[in-house]
């Protein structure tokens, strides 16, 4: 079990750059006296809340402590308070000693946060309504995630009536895990987490939860009660073993997943530290309303990669399958590729990706896809840009082969 001063060794290396000694002396040097924040009373509400079952989080004393690094992480990062936030702060209270002073806790917490939740509480102002354009973008790349690895649970969970998955999904995300965790697995977690150096991998995280608890689901018919499961009893970590199951099954799933996924997460900003322009933050609410929440979309650079044709040390564990839905078939995909990456059927052993030609809508890709899923069929994506760029793709190649 990682305990506190473990985590303050551990996490040295993750966080240690030349912003944390200036955190530290910003805090140390604050005032304390200007506490105004957005949502301060939600803040005042959540300390009360927050771990209420530990008699070190009753304390006043503790609860201050709370106040102050949230109120200040708030103040210098230009962000609301949201509810929940404090579970994030509270492990990183809970490393304070007499070497590892209250300023470092703070330095502590605004680097991760800044490393791995950049935006992720920041409001957005989009056509005169407050926005958290980051947390719908993030409950949809968990849709697409949850879509593309698992489509017997996802079509179970669509059939529910008034279910909404962000009811589940966002709490997850906005406290990582640490709401109702043991403080002691929440520092798993959070060590686990960052040893994989990737703000992306909270996505895998999710999907590994409900993907570890499948069959418990699947197993409930009456849908009443499903909704009950998966909004009170989804989460149970409660041993370290469960924490190394979630890792294991979420190591799984990203070696399993294609990398374009991954670069539709950066071609939306979601991790960009920079000021959002308008056109971003409009690009990352409408991506429920896009064709690329409906289906994973390949990259042609990848098909490569896929193929296990790349010079690079292959990073993922996918055997992919071309499948033509063009109307017209000619030329042949086996007149390009070995036919033994070309299938007539998708078949969820393999990872299935549909080839359109430029006569056919996305709304046509889109609706194969969809169905599909709906027939129970796993790992289903579509060629962005159908055969056109991947004929171009293979034309550009040395040998007139993608191969």
């Amino acid at each position: 079990m990682i305990t506190q001063n473990k985590a303050v060794l551990n996490w040295k290396e993750f966080f240690m750059n030349e912003n944390l000694l200036t955190d530290a002396y910003k805090f140390r040097d604050w005032n304390q006296q200007n506490l105004e924040i957005p949502e301060k009373e939600t803040l005042i509400k959540d300390l009360t809340r927050t771990r209420n079952d530990d008699p070190y989080f009753k304390k006043e004393s503790t609860q201050r402590y709370l106040m102050l690094l949230a109120t200040f992480y708030c103040q210098q990062n230009s962000v609301n308070y949201q509810q929940g936030m404090l579970e994030v702060v509270a492990p990183f209270l809970v490393m304070k000693n007499r070497d590892f002073p209250i300023q470092k806790c703070y330095a502590y917490f605004n680097s991760f946060m800044n490393k791995y939740f950049p935006k992720v509480l920041e409001w957005n102002i989009l056509k005169g309504q407050k926005q958290l354009a980051h947390v719908l973008s993030a409950i949809q790349f968990c849709e697409i995630l949850l879509k593309y690895h698992c489509a017997d649970f996802y079509n179970r969970i669509l059939k529910l009536d008034d279910f909404n998955l962000s009811m589940v999904v966002t709490p997850l995300i906005m406290t990582l895990f640490a709401k109702g965790t043991s403080i002691q697995l929440v520092f798993l977690i959070f060590d686990e987490y960052m040893k994989r150096h990737n703000p992306n991998y909270i996505f895998f995280m999710v999907a590994a939860l409900f993907m570890t608890q499948k069959q418990e689901i699947l197993s409930i018919e009456d849908s009443e009660e499903l909704f009950t499961y998966l909004n009170k009893k989804l989460k149970q970590i409660q041993y370290e073993s469960d924490v190394q199951k979630l890792f294991d099954r979420a190591d799984e799933l990203y070696s399993q997943t294609p990398e374009s996924y991954e670069q539709l997460i950066a071609s939306t900003s979601f991790n960009d530290k920079s000021v959002l322009s308008v056109e971003d933050i409009t690009e990352l609410t409408n991506l429920s309303q896009s064709y690329y929440s409906q289906c994973l979309f390949i990259e042609v650079s990848e098909m490569k990669s896929l193929f296990g044709k790349s010079k690079k040390q292959p990073t993922k564990n996918i055997q992919l399958q071309l499948l033509d839905i063009r109307k017209v078939k000619k030329p042949k995909l086996s007149e390009f590729l070995p036919k033994q990456f070309i299938t007539k059927k998708a078949d969820g052993n393999f990872h299935t990706c549909l080839i359109t030609d430029s006569n056919q809508t996305l709304d046509d890709a889109v609706k194969v896809a969809n169905q599909l899923v709906l027939d129970g069929v796993k790992h289903v994506s579509i060629l962005k840009g159908g055969f056109k760029s991947l004929s171009i793709s293979i034309k550009q190649q040395k040998d007139c082969s993608i191969m």
